[in-house]
């Protein structure tokens, strides 16, 4: 927008947010699903609380939710899963 003299000028605050910090678990995990090659998997998403990590989102097939559970079962620190992907 052009300002002329005639108008005051009008100071927009920026808002700085601190950058989120991931989870190393949760980092892992997604990895852990990219590095799958499994298109389907890429609508995952995952919280880890103590070690629990939970799957939701949406897959295309029971065999993709079945798939994603065993890849993060098989991520270290995980000690048990719950999946909660929906099947389209």
């Amino acid at each position: 927008m052009f300002t002329t003299l005639d108008q005051p000028r009008q100071s927009k605050s920026l808002l700085i947010t601190p950058p989120r910090r991931v989870d190393p678990v949760v980092e892992a995990i997604l990895q852990a699903l990219a590095d799958s090659n499994r298109c389907g998997l890429r609508e995952a998403r995952c919280r880890v609380d103590q070690g629990v990590a939970t799957l939701f989102g949406t897959v295309d097939s029971f065999y993709l939710k079945q798939l994603a559970q065993e890849i993060v079962r098989h991520v270290p620190a995980v000690t048990a899963v719950r999946n909660k992907l929906h099947v389209r």
